[in-house]
């Protein structure tokens, strides 16, 4: 598979950033996934080509800087339509932000396990203040698994275990986590990934007011291999 990071950003961008919003595709080419699609994610995406060639949308959790730009996309797609509705897979809450996708040119379907072209994708909860879930998609022999938004849970370390490449939410530096905060930290993105026995750790949700080296640093101190995943470089899996 081959991961490129066109939002590495959260809750906010950072000038010239985008925030949550990940391309996942197939060796073959055949198989386009977006993994949330965040403030600046849509300018970045239609860079990449056309919007009738993504299979589906997945969206880890409904706050806006992992969905904002879902909005404008419906613009988009009402001038380039497509064959059939781009299917959109979301957890059903808050309701009021769900109702924002309520569009024609929008399939909505829950959050569940399954297959979509050569991928097959599996969700788990994870720890935040609205329904999240942590996301795996196995294919071409590899596991690739996003933590979304979390903090320690059982659950979601257990649903690492064995990741081809984790991209992991490092959305607080280790000073400023607690066990109630609604992110892990860099250090606990680097811990994570250790017990999980995770063959790669790329850190996202980068929060603006750190300096992403000093996370950086944090994550190695647990992870030495660690890294930044770096908006606009592709990763392949």
């Amino acid at each position: 598979m081959m991961l490129k990071i066109l939002g590495n950003n959260g809750p906010y961008p950072a000038p010239g950033g985008a925030c949550s919003g990940y391309l996942l595709s197939s060796d073959s080419g055949n198989t386009r996934l977006l993994i949330d699609c965040g403030t600046g994610v849509l300018n970045r995406l239609l860079a990449e080509g056309a919007l009738d060639t993504l299979d589906a949308v997945l969206l880890s959790h409904l706050h806006y800087d992992h969905m904002s730009d879902m909005l404008p996309m419906q613009y988009a797609l009402q001038f380039n339509p497509r064959p059939k509705p781009l299917p959109v897979y979301a957890p059903e809450a808050p309701e009021a932000v769900r109702a924002l996708l309520e569009a024609p040119c929008f399939d909505l379907w829950p959050a569940e396990d399954l297959t979509i072209g050569e991928m097959r994708v599996a969700f788990t909860p994870a720890r935040h203040p609205v329904p999240t879930n942590a996301i795996a998609v196995e294919c071409d022999g590899e596991r690739f698994v996003f933590t979304g938004d979390s903090n320690q849970d059982a659950l979601v370390e257990l649903f690492c275990e064995g990741a081809s490449l984790l991209l992991a939410d490092c959305g607080l530096s280790a000073a400023d986590h607690s066990f109630t905060a609604p992110h892990y930290s860099a250090r606990l993105c680097g811990e994570l990934a250790k017990s999980a026995h995770a063959k790669r750790l790329l850190l996202t949700h980068l929060n603006p007011k750190y300096a992403p080296q000093a996370l950086l640093e944090e994550a190695r101190e647990a992870y030495p291999n660690a890294e930044l995943a770096e908006l606009g470089e592709v990763y392949y899996i």
